[in-house]
């Protein structure tokens, strides 16, 4: 009884044991803090009217006797109090307090990670930004799932169904339902996996079927890097750089893998960007335009022949082929460019993708046109074929484009060679100074045909001119007498500049003196300039000229316009004359 007049019962758990312990009794010693201060609110029901001047009333009933006197203790019928320290009490419950924390902590933690890895097999992403780095590390993403599981009087939907079956065979069922459901994901999957490893095996046999195609055309290939997407690729050289070119595009390509198909397709690298580049095909056609009263006509034009492979049963091949066709053309003209460029003085002209030669009343049209396989019209020359006038020099067109391309291949072998030669200091300046030799012998020759023919034009007026008292004889015309002893090379002469002998016998009918005129018409390096060495000897009778002996050298000059060389020889022989 305490001093209020009322009851005090206190119960110690303990008494009865550990088996006979009620689950309605708590020991308040052992009560957390989220259970023990909601037992203080309802037994205080307020503490606003706490006050000094109370706490001592409240003492003294016993109210709060428990809050401010130690534990009692019964021993041996004696009532003694048990001191405890504070700050132990307070360390000790802050302690109690950090554990639960950090339990919680684990707990929720523990729960996050299992929700993120059960969500990982249908978001992987969101998984992997809240689930745990030592759990990532150590379990795969996606390998806990969970499939909703449907019981036999219930349809897809969760619905229950029309038909109720009986609930005690429902539940039986469920183990074996589950180990069925299961078995049957197994298979759909290892269905799915096999049949998806099939394609990637049909996928990877079809692109090294076409690689080893590519391979066996003799094409060189090399490892690379798809700029698209920096995957690792397989290239193609289908330039002719290694055949001694050394034209700007080195013809380099990717040949792409179709992710759907396993198809390999051929895609062109730009040199500039490095980057896949769709290209726009060229090639070159040659034009002849004669001139007629006046105007000039066209009179004919070269045919564009198709010399890359149609393989129908490989459409890479094809594309390699093409593109390696139209990369020779491309480079043609560049460096036909580059040669029209020095020849801007010899009627020369560059104007827009044509170069246009004017020589021998005739212009000559070397054009780069954009090549439309559709258009076979413009392609044969439908159109300008309209009569046989027209299509007079078809064939002319033709042979000088065929010379262009094969002078350009000889260009490819010469720096070839020059390649495979030890590096010394002569062979390092030729393969920086070298400039190729295909437009310049093409007009070289074409000019010193005609100069050839004027010389003997001249010849034949002096010849009307004197007949009365010259007797002339033409003892010999030599065409390209500096490759008399040289080699057989048809193409030799293409690229020594040209050089003819003209040798004339002249007789005095009066004093049966003779003169030897030796004319020999050549040019320099550049090939269209005109040189002509002139060597005069003259002899007194006709022994001394059988014999060669006694000549007098009358005269040896060199001249570079025909009018000059004509006053010189009409002098000469007006000279002999008298």
């Amino acid at each position: 009884m305490t001093s209020s007049g009322g009851f005090r019962i206190d119960l110690d758990p303990d008494t009865y044991g550990s088996g006979y312990k009620d689950p309605f009794i708590q020991d308040e010693d052992k009560l957390s803090l989220a259970d023990l201060i909601p037992r203080i609110l309802i037994e205080r029901n307020s503490f606003l009217d706490v006050t000094e001047a109370n706490l001592p009333e409240e003492i003294a009933n016993g109210n709060i006797e428990e809050l401010l006197q130690p534990d009692v203790q019964i021993t041996d019928g004696s009532l003694e109090p048990e001191q405890e320290d504070p700050s132990e009490t307070f360390q000790q419950q802050r302690i109690n307090l950090q554990k639960n924390i950090n339990s919680a902590l684990n707990e929720t933690s523990l729960s996050l990670d299992f929700v993120s890895l059960l969500i990982s097999a249908v978001k992987p992403n969101l998984a992997k930004a809240t689930i745990s780095p030592h759990l990532q590390k150590n379990v795969p993403i996606g390998s806990l799932n969970s499939d909703r599981l449907i019981r036999k009087d219930e349809d897809e939907d969760g619905e229950p169904s029309r038909t109720n079956g009986d609930k005690k065979d429902n539940n039986h069922g469920v183990g074996q339902a589950w180990k069925v459901q299961s078995l049957n994901k197994i298979t759909s999957l290892f269905r799915e996996a096999s049949i998806n490893l099939n394609e990637q095996v049909l996928k990877e046999r079809r692109y090294w079927n076409m690689i080893n195609l590519v391979l066996s055309n003799d094409e060189a290939l090399f490892k690379t890097r798809d700029p698209y997407n920096n995957a690792r690729a397989i290239g193609v050289k289908y330039g002719y750089g290694d055949s001694g070119a050394s034209f700007r595009d080195k013809g380099l390509a990717i040949l792409r893998k179709d992710t759907t198909s396993g198809e390999v397709s051929f895609h062109p690298i730009s040199n500039v960007s490095n980057k896949v580049s769709e290209k726009n095909f060229k090639y070159i056609r040659v034009k002849i335009l004669s001139e007629i009263d006046g105007d000039f006509m066209l009179t004919g034009q070269s045919i564009f022949e198709n010399n890359f492979n149609n393989n129908s049963n490989a459409q890479i091949i094809n594309d390699i082929e093409k593109a390696r066709f139209f990369l020779f053309e491309e480079d043609l003209f560049y460096q036909l460019t580059r040669e029209a460029k020095t020849l801007i003085n010899y009627n020369v002209s560059i104007i827009s993708n044509k170069i246009i030669i004017e020589i021998n009343h005739e212009i000559i049209e070397i054009e780069s046109v954009f090549y439309d396989e559709n258009n076979d019209d413009e392609l044969n020359n439908y159109y300008q074929n309209i009569n046989s006038y027209s299509s007079l020099n078809n064939k002319k067109c033709q042979l000088i484009l065929i010379y262009l391309k094969l002078m350009l291949c000889c260009y490819f072998k010469y720096n070839l060679k020059l390649k495979q030669k030890v590096p010394t200091a002569l062979t390092k300046f030729k393969r920086s100074n070298t400039h190729p030799l295909i437009l310049r012998p093409l007009l070289g020759n074409i000019r010193h045909e005609l100069n050839l023919n004027n010389m003997k034009e001249i010849i034949a007026n002096l010849c009307k001119k004197f007949d009365n008292d010259i007797e002339f004889k033409i003892n010999n015309i030599e065409k390209f007498a500096n490759l008399k002893h040289k080699s057989a090379n048809p193409f030799q002469k293409s690229i020594e500049r040209p050089l003819s002998d003209v040798n004339l016998i002249l007789k005095n009918k009066k004093n049966n003196q003779y003169l030897r005129i030796d004319l020999e018409l050549t040019t320099n390096e550049i090939f269209v300039n005109l040189i002509i060495n002139l060597n005069i000897i003259r002899y007194k009778n006709h022994d001394d000229f059988s014999s060669n002996l006694n000549g007098v050298n009358v005269l040896q000059i060199s001249f570079n316009d025909f009018n000059e060389i004509e006053e010189c020889l009409e002098w000469t022989i007006l000279n002999f004359v008298n």
